[in-house]
């Protein structure tokens, strides 16, 4: 071999040695890299993924009735296997693991951030009945301390800070919803991304067509809501579903969400079909809010009249006997071949196992008109008497009594102390644990005297507790209260008021605020009233002495608005105006 040749050979050995090298030493760069992502847990996301630039602008159409199907299967999961690595395995998202799993190292806006990244605007519906979280459980304490360090830097506590309307959401050309409506807010269970969740029904612009869909949005402080994401909790696509309600069992940590979805009592109409409002109720369940659980059918639309179910309302956990009471209706449709000849019906159902069964007690109609939307609240009787009100067509709230936990209910009679527009209202009840100056039996705490309008509480409270809190415990020191959300006129949906029991019996409401004083051609309606214990817990805990001791109570009113639609055939062109406005009042 010449010198020539051998030179050439080592060469050729020298270049295949160092590619080999440098192959093995990427490799090896790529491995250590990807056991630091896993260890990290650190999602990426590209700015298409961000959530500034979330494609619920997607076309509506496409997410909802067909051509999506991420959204459209309840059993599709949203997430790929890379992006359920970061999460955690099924196996890793069992209660046990979920107690002692929690976010560290980033901030807890940037973990949301990325969590809202990954789901890009859909919901992630579970294959089985049973709730698992999608994240490691964030700290409620690292929320807790910034809240606390906000009261005290920017006076929250302060009326004009603390009381506000906002828009959670806003109908839009570019998010393809005209209508949206029935909303619906409630805390988050523990451990979840953020405190509160509030959701609605909405489509292209008209109620009850095929598209009509459920979302959500979310938030920390009320103030600020997220991208809204499609909770998709369909059965069938071409069905509409109405009416979510949602409820936290804060004993178990889930929060459930009931509906109802049309499957019959389609009605020929122009420009489009619409259902009849109704049909089966459904439930699903979550722990995250942003995992579902699949479908669960409660009762069917042929069930007991044959007329379409509807909900609309809160229920509420009677304290003597736990059972959790919602209040329901089969509303009579005028759809062809769904005219069943019976009226329509108003009862509640009852679960005695905390949301599993559920079987209907108490159904009631009226002899002068159908009432509807019933909202219940716990009295402060000896007997834990339950009080329902329903829209009705009397110009005034009609109301009934329950002396036994909803399984019986008087004859419903007219409420002539409260104006109604035939439109929905809202309860709810709640208490005040006194620890200092107070008896107990509810003595000295609201003022409501001339010189002090706001009903402030006088002395030193340790925390307000909400109906499904209270009824966990078996005695208590408190103060109870019922608050009433509704359209304070005989006639017209434009003015909004919240209203206060302060003896928490039901029998006289003093009005505590206007929220809307009305607009002409627009109705600010179907609210959803909800105490907020964390504005007492975390800002009017902060108080010090002398008058700044008197605390106070912040309630929630969601609520949504719209034009007044003169005719249906135009209403495409006239709905994108509207959405839905969250407002709290002090008291």
């Amino acid at each position: 071999m010449t010198i020539k040749n051998a030179t050439k050979k080592n060469k050729k050995q020298f270049s295949s040695i160092t590619i080999l090298s440098l192959t093995l030493l990427f490799a090896m760069i790529l491995t250590v890299l990807d056991t630091q992502n896993k260890d990290s847990s650190l999602l990426s996301f590209t700015d298409e993924e961000s959530p500034n630039n979330s494609n619920n602008s997607n076309d509506i159409n496409d997410k909802i009735n067909g051509n999506d199907d991420s959204v459209l299967s309840s059993s599709t999961a949203t997430f790929t296997r890379s992006e359920l690595d970061y999460f955690g395995s099924n196996n890793d998202r069992d209660d046990d693991n979920n107690s002692s799993r929690t976010t560290t190292g980033r901030t807890r806006k940037q973990k949301q951030r990325e969590i809202l990244a990954k789901i890009k605007g859909n919901a992630n519906m579970l294959n089985d009945k049973h709730p698992s979280m999608a994240y490691a459980r964030f700290d409620e304490n690292e929320h807790t301390k910034n809240i606390e360090q906000k009261c005290s830097t920017t006076s929250e506590r302060n009326s004009n800070n603390a009381e506000f309307i906002v828009d959670a959401f806003k109908n839009s050309e570019k998010n393809l919803i005209g209508y949206s409506h029935m909303a619906m807010i409630s805390e988050l269970p523990k451990g979840a991304f953020y405190r509160w969740i509030l959701i609605w029904q909405c489509s292209r612009g008209i109620e009850g067509t095929s598209d009509m869909h459920l979302r959500a949005t979310f938030s920390d402080d009320l103030r600020k809501w997220t991208e809204s994401i499609v909770i998709n909790v369909k059965k069938d696509k071409r069905n509409a579903v109405w009416a979510p309600v949602l409820h936290l069992d804060r004993k178990e940590n889930i929060l459930w969400l009931f509906f109802a979805e049309s499957v019959k009592c389609l009605r020929m109409m122009t420009p489009e079909n619409r259902w009849s409002p109704g049909g089966n109720i459904m439930s699903v369940s979550t722990i995250d809010g942003i995992s579902w659980t699949k479908p669960k059918t409660l009762m069917t639309t042929d069930a007991e009249s044959g007329n379409p179910k509807v909900i609309a309302n809160k229920l509420i956990v009677h304290p003597k006997t736990k059972n959790w009471v919602l209040p329901y209706w089969g509303e009579a449709s005028s759809a062809k071949g769904c005219r069943s000849g019976h009226p329509t019906i108003s009862g509640v159902l009852i679960s005695k196992d905390r949301g599993h069964t559920w079987h209907s007690h108490g159904k009631v109609h009226p002899r002068h008109g159908r009432v509807i939307e019933g909202t219940v609240a716990v009295l402060s009787s000896a007997d834990d008497s339950i009080l329902q009100l329903w829209r009705s067509k009397s110009g005034f709230l009609m109301q009934s009594i329950s002396q036994n936990g909803g399984l019986s209910w008087t004859v419903p009679k007219r409420r002539t102390d409260l104006k109604n527009p035939d439109s929905k209202a809202s309860m709810v009840d709640f208490s005040v644990q006194y620890t200092d100056d107070d008896d107990g039996a509810g003595n000295n705490n609201i003022d409501s005297s001339s010189n002090n309008s706001s009903g402030r509480i006088r002395g030193t409270t340790q925390r307000v507790l909400s109906n499904s809190e209270l009824a966990e415990m078996n005695s208590l020191s408190s103060k109870h209260y019922v608050a009433l959300a509704f359209n304070d006129a005989s006639s017209g949906r434009k003015k909004l008021s919240l209203s206060i029991s302060n003896k928490g019996d039901g029998k006289e409401f003093t009005k505590v605020k206007e929220i809307e004083s009305g607009r002409t051609g627009v109705h600010y309606h179907y609210p959803t009233v909800e105490v907020d214990p964390y504005y007492y817990n975390d800002c009017s805990s902060s108080l010090k002495s002398g008058s700044e001791r008197q605390k106070r109570i912040r309630v929630i009113v969601a609520y949504s608005y719209m034009k007044r639609i003169s005719s249906w055939a135009n209403v495409l062109k006239e709905s994108k105006f509207g959405g839905i406005k969250v407002a709290t009042v002090l008291i």
